[in-house]
């Protein structure tokens, strides 16, 4: 028997301007089932798919790289090098696993020999290779957290603005809400700051163009600065001028879409979906117990 057609005619979900994927058209449908199940009604199902969902390291192992970052540029210096960072913190978490794996206590690191000729070789290898793309992600965010507010700083003092830190705004548009966090404004001249911090200056994607125009919308601003700084502390400043019309067609409209969407799917469809989603999306159970495990 169908169940309720109307179980999530009151879905409203809240989207964050630094992640609008379903804008961008760079999602999939497992994207989708993560995102949903954080709104009711979906979320009375997320309980079937939450083993599934990894997307960070540990809390512990992302201060340890925060604390390297801090140190690193404490003196002033904009320049980084992502993979000297790994390097620093990767050993230590090695260590972890290998200990882990094999019932003891830090204190007591396991030998390399008695690590080879062990029954847990391959699972702590697995779970190496399974945690090691985090702490990468890690590494990555954590970088771009710590050079935002310097770069605002040289900003404010190179080009005379005066972006100050904010709080979070949104929009409230009825059936969805559109949330985020600038970088820093400047009131005065009306003036949101982005900071995006690479490898290497690239151009202007999609999503960080619809992250740009969603600020403006919500803070009734004229114009952002896409500032882009590298490894080597190249900048690029892209402007970016509020365009409602381009706001509209790209973000407002998508979302909307989305929203209508999920407002008419039925429970069951949305329970296959689920199962869908659990068929092809599985966590190593290695992996479950080691983010757990504290």
């Amino acid at each position: 028997m169908e169940l309720d057609i109307k179980f999530a005619e009151k879905f409203k979900p809240n989207f964050i301007s630094s992640d609008l994927k379903f804008c961008a058209n760079d999602y999939n449908e497992e994207d989708e089932i993560e995102f949903l199940v954080k709104f009711w009604p979906f979320s009375k199902y997320k309980d079937k798919i939450l083993r599934n969902i990894v997307k960070d390291a540990k809390l512990i192992h992302r201060q340890k790289i925060k604390d390297v970052w801090e140190n690193h540029f404490s003196n002033g210096q904009c320049t980084f090098d992502d993979k000297l960072v790994f390097e620093k913190v990767w050993p230590s978490i090695e260590q972890e696993i290998e200990n882990f794996i094999s019932q003891k206590d830090n204190s007591s690191p396991v030998k390399k020999i008695e690590l080879e000729n062990s029954p847990d070789f391959k699972e702590i290898n697995d779970l190496k290779n399974f945690y090691k793309p985090l702490i990468e992600k890690a590494v990555k965010c954590e970088r771009g957290l710590s050079l935002e507010r310097r770069i605002v700083k040289i900003i404010n003092k190179e080009e005379n603005f005066e972006f100050r830190k904010t709080y979070k705004r949104e929009i409230d548009f009825g059936f969805f809400k559109l949330i985020g966090i600038p970088d820093g404004i400047d009131h005065k001249r009306k003036t949101v700051i982005e900071i995006k911090t690479k490898e290497w200056i690239q151009p202007e994607s999609e999503k960080e163009r619809l992250q740009c125009l969603s600020y403006l919308r919500m803070l009734d601003f004229e114009k952002c600065l896409l500032v882009q700084s590298d490894k080597n502390r190249e900048k690029k400043i892209i402007e970016i001028s509020r365009d409602d019309q381009e706001f509209t067609d790209k973000i407002y409209n998508k979302l909307k879409q989305f929203v209508d969407k999920y407002r008419t799917i039925t429970e069951d469809e949305f329970l296959y979906k689920i199962l869908f989603y659990c068929e092809i999306k599985t966590v190593p159970d290695v992996l479950t117990r080691f983010l757990h495990n504290d």
